[in-house]
């Protein structure tokens, strides 16, 4: 079934018409989606890993959905053409090769990292009991701890969520393990010194209610959405500069910086 819409304009044709162009390509590729969901079964191996956030049949969902964001068109073809949509065809094959190994490589370190800033800093929906056990070594950080409340594993949470390979780009990947390991690092350094890491955090803290304020309104278009996504993400990296520069962050960060990218993302 084909269905056709008129629009006003042809930028707003091509942006709606990206939906449909990747379903045509993922009916293009069947096959090749095939073997690749059949290699993902490999996921299973860190069933145990992501136990606490969902069971093996939502990481293999996850995993597969997570790929095929990445295989598919994601800006819309110069020209609904023959040419150009065959062009779309051939680079998403070309993706293919030793892809779910590359996505394994990737996952396992964030899994097991993941975890291991989960057993230092507890979790972050528990009984109050347990919660009061979990947070006794960090009893000094601040009034926040102070409330039973666990800032260290709210952030844990925030950063890989259930379902986070929906909402995190294959493309990201790759930096979730230096985020987690600054989380770590932060969390052993508060305990040391509660009061620079307090301080630290109020530096950090308009960059981070300016996200929660962004994240509960609705992107009006495609590049809003880009635009905050880059501002997220340049959130995490100044975390990293502020509590854990040795690990390193992947951009140059600064106040400035965040504050011209606040003000883009405003703008859209």
């Amino acid at each position: 079934v084909l269905n056709l819409r008129l629009f006003r304009s042809t930028d707003l044709a091509r942006n709606a018409s990206l939906t449909g162009v990747q379903r045509l390509v993922e009916l293009a590729i069947q096959k090749d989606l095939a073997w690749l969901e059949k290699d993902l079964r490999a996921v299973a191996r860190f069933d145990v890993l992501y136990a606490s956030l969902g069971d093996s049949a939502e990481l293999r969902e996850t995993s597969f959905e997570n790929l095929k964001c990445h295989i598919f068109p994601t800006e819309p073809l110069p020209a609904l053409t023959r040419n150009h949509f065959e062009n779309a065809v051939t680079a998403a094959r070309e993706k293919f090769p030793g892809l779910a190994q590359q996505f394994i490589d990737r996952l396992g370190p964030i899994l097991q990292l993941r975890q291991q800033v989960q057993q230092k800093v507890g979790v972050a929906k528990t009984s109050a009991a347990p919660r009061s056990q979990k947070l006794s070594s960090f009893s000094q950080i601040g009034t926040a701890v102070a409330k039973a409340t666990n800032p260290f594993a709210e952030e844990l949470a925030t950063l890989i969520p259930p379902r986070f390979l929906e909402r995190i780009p294959y493309e990201r990947l790759p930096h979730l393990p230096r985020y987690l390991k600054a989380l770590l690092i932060r969390a052993e350094r508060a305990v040391l010194n509660p009061i620079k890491d307090q301080e630290r955090l109020r530096q950090l803290a308009p960059f981070v209610e300016a996200l929660k304020q962004l994240e509960t309104k609705p992107s009006r278009t495609a590049e809003a959405h880009h635009e905050l996504d880059a501002y997220r993400w340049m959130v995490e990296e100044y975390k990293v500069s502020l509590f854990a520069q040795e690990v390193g962050t992947a951009m140059p960060v600064s106040p400035q910086r965040l504050n011209q990218q606040l003000e883009i993302v405003r703008l859209k």
